[in-house]
């Protein structure tokens, strides 16, 4: 709900979920997290369900971008998360399919390690905050706006 707010906060709004794309994520998620919007798969979540979400929400084209919140969990190391999301951000990237992504972790210092190799590849991701990734993406679309890139 964090991510939410900071959403609204900086000129951004969630989509509403289309009933095919809600089923889409529950095909990935347990059934006590929630699709609809925001989506969250639950903290206990194994990498492949991150990764599966994560493509799922670059593959579909209403999904304009992704911000993504990680906390710190046993079963899904930070490193691990931010490897994956490295490698399929850049996989879309490459076919051409590059859509903002920005991420916030939350944890111990490991999470700091993680975002900044998610920098280094061209993912905006900050340790500790979910603001300011969220006003990066803000400030990204207002700038598209004025620059008349947008509508």
């Amino acid at each position: 709900m964090l991510l939410s707010d900071a959403i609204v906060d900086n000129g951004l709004s969630l989509m509403e979920i289309p009933e095919d794309l809600d089923a889409a994520f529950r095909r990935f998620i347990p059934p006590f997290g929630a699709a609809g919007n925001p989506v969250d798969i639950t903290g206990g979540e194994p990498p492949s369900t991150y990764e599966a979400t994560i493509r799922l929400g670059l593959e579909d084209p209403r999904i304009h971008a992704l911000v993504l919140g990680y906390w710190h969990t046993i079963v899904t190391p930070p490193m691990v998360f931010a490897e994956l999301t490295a490698r399929v951000v850049e996989e879309f990237r490459a076919r051409g399919i590059a859509k903002p992504v920005v991420a916030s972790l939350a944890g111990d210092t490991e999470v700091e390690e993680a975002c900044a190799y998610l920098f280094e590849r061209g993912v905006v991701a900050y340790p500790y905050t979910t603001e300011k990734p969220v006003a990066v993406l803000g400030a990204k679309y207002r700038w598209a706006r004025s620059a008349g890139l947008l509508t």
